[in-house]
């Protein structure tokens, strides 16, 4: 049996995945996250061998939170995200992730990436894969947000979210200065002047 923890902060989604997930002969579903903390302390209540785990969740999550699970070494990580472009799946793949599924996928995409991270097998969904051949294969230049390093990513996506800076800079474990000059690097590089013109830019290209 692969023993599973689902970790995502939509109850809907979640109850949804675990029904037709367990579903599976060879699927057992330990527990379920919400949040960040949560994940981490879940893991040493359930042991699970797979963590099937949302990028965007409350509390520490992100790129980082796939690090530090994977850090663990006693479990194996598929990142399953709304996200389908290359940089989030690349960057998700080199903090550690075995796997990375689209929410977009059909089921059996799913089940595949789990069996497959359950051997430690690599596992991306087809809409993830085509979504990076696409963007490689396109003559044009990135897109601002392309541009943006791991953490200027991670600050982006949590502005957007609404987290002040002070806020920020406590969830990443930053000094607001640091947090402060994060942001400012990402308005520079996202040629904006304001939160607001961040959030714009996100609803634009879906990515919140």
């Amino acid at each position: 049996m692969i023993r599973i923890l689902i970790a995502d902060d939509h109850a809907i989604f979640r109850e949804g995945l675990s029904q037709i997930l367990g579903e599976q002969p060879d699927f057992d579903i330990v527990g379920e996250a919400t949040t960040g903390p949560d994940v981490l302390a879940r893991l040493a209540e359930t042991s699970p061998d797979v963590v099937l785990l949302d990028l965007s969740m409350p509390g520490a999550s992100g790129i980082g939170l796939v690090r530090e699970v994977a850090a663990r070494g006693d479990c194996r990580v598929v990142v399953l995200s709304m996200h389908e472009e290359r940089q989030y799946v690349i960057e998700a793949l080199k903090a550690g992730a075995v796997g990375y599924v689209t929410k977009a996928s059909a089921s059996d995409q799913l089940f595949d990436a789990v069996r497959k991270a359950a051997t430690g097998e690599l596992a991306v969904s087809s809409s993830a894969s085509q979504a990076m051949i696409r963007q490689m294969l396109e003559p044009e230049d990135p897109c601002p947000h392309e541009r943006l390093t791991a953490r200027e990513r991670q600050v982006f996506d949590m502005l957007v979210a609404g987290e002040t800076v002070s806020a920020v800079a406590h969830k990443l474990g930053l000094s607001v200065k640091t947090a402060s000059t994060h942001k400012a690097n990402v308005l520079i590089k996202m040629d904006a002047k304001t939160t607001a013109d961040l959030v714009r830019y996100a609803l634009a290209k879906k990515l919140a």
